[in-house]
């Protein structure tokens, strides 16, 4: 959406200039000789160099890709991850089923999130299960990261090279590192999807198994101590110290 949004902000510009330039409480300019030789010409400049800027303006807009400008350190939140996400998609098209799936699990863990806040404030909760604030907190955290790994793989990645000699480009590693990211999160979504499903018992009158609660929790827990999420232990413990 950002061409479309350059082209009309470009237009409604250079619009509103060329009417303040020639109109009576403008500039006044105009191609009536005997508003004297000075303002004619420069009419006749500014209408020259206008209708060139026009068809430049619109052709760089239109033609030329975007800048990529995101930086891993700046994505704090989700929805910073699922923009810098959909520039990878311009940027690297070669990785649009997987960069689409990392999109969609962002948005699922969003949900997710809303989801157990709601559900413990609902039951009148919320302060408590310290543990299981914690370990949705930990799962969160290591499912951002797992994003961020894949949009710095995809900031490696060179596609221009691919696509001038993509015999010599190995896409292939590129492509399992990022779908083992994405499985990992997928496990964790899952593990998270069981873990609500249990907190939703503690509204059931008839049927509160604290237990319950406790297995996901720790089912879930053992998902997050696996090996790859190590290289981010020490990150996640420096946040929870800040």
């Amino acid at each position: 959406m950002r061409k479309p949004v350059k082209l009309a902000i470009f237009n409604v510009a250079f619009i509103i200039i060329m009417i303040l330039m020639f109109s009576d409480r403008g500039l006044g300019l105009g191609f009536d000789p005997g508003l004297g030789a000075f303002k004619f010409a420069l009419s006749i400049s500014m209408a020259l160099f206008g209708i060139l800027m026009f068809f430049f303006g619109n052709y760089m807009i239109i033609l030329l890709p975007d800048r990529v400008n995101y930086k891993i350190d700046k994505l704090e939140t989700i929805d910073d991850c699922i923009g810098a996400l959909y520039q990878c998609l311009r940027t690297d098209p070669d990785f649009k089923t997987e960069i689409l799936k990392a999109i969609e699990q962002l948005k699922t863990l969003q949900r997710r999130k809303e989801s157990l806040t709601t559900l413990l404030e609902q039951n009148g909760v919320s302060e408590n299960f310290r543990s299981l604030h914690q370990t949705a907190h930990k799962a969160e955290f290591y499912a951002f990261n797992n994003v961020k790994s894949i949009i710095s793989r995809l900031i490696v990645f060179d596609n221009k090279e691919y696509i001038s000699d993509p015999k010599n480009v190995d896409i292939q590693s590129h492509r399992t590192f990022i779908n083992e990211k994405l499985e990992s999160t997928q496990l964790i979504l899952k593990e998270y999807s069981d873990l609500l499903l249990a907190v939703t018992a503690i509204g059931d009158t008839h049927h509160v198994d604290i237990e319950d609660i406790r297995d996901m929790t720790k089912a879930l827990n053992i998902v997050l101590k696996r090996d790859e999420f190590k290289p981010f232990e020490k990150t996640y413990h420096d946040t929870q110290s800040q």
